[in-house]
């Protein structure tokens, strides 16, 4: 899958983020085929996961979902994955990062907060 290759860049962005004494919490929106692919991959990436069975709700909020998944929530979408929703501590989008096209590319649109850091 695309987000294999993604995930690297992915890791050393928010090592770099969190050496810089600005972490941030990368939550997992699972698109595997079942529960325990699921949890094993959030727990290989490190990350918190999205449970289970309140991924496709996520997914049609945020209009974000893999290829495999077009005959479940249909065409229209606005990226498939891996994609990046940046979230403020209310729950608000910041931004969008659209790693399926742009791929570590995506990285540089991550907002700064408005102490001018990540």
């Amino acid at each position: 899958p695309m987000c294999t290759g993604f995930e690297p860049a992915l890791e050393k962005y928010t090592s770099a983020a969190a050496d810089a004494g600005a972490p941030i919490q990368c939550i997992y929106v699972p698109s595997d085929r079942d529960q325990p692919s699921a949890a094993a991959r959030a727990k290989a990436l490190g990350m918190l996961q999205v449970p289970f069975d309140a991924a496709a709700g996520l997914k049609k909020q945020m209009k974000v979902w893999a290829g495999s998944e077009m005959m479940q929530f249909g065409m229209l979408r606005r990226s498939g994955v891996p994609a990046l929703v940046v979230l403020d501590n209310g729950g608000k989008e910041m931004a969008f990062l659209e790693a399926e096209r742009r791929g570590p590319q995506a990285l540089r649109e991550w907002p700064a907060d408005p102490r001018g850091q990540w």
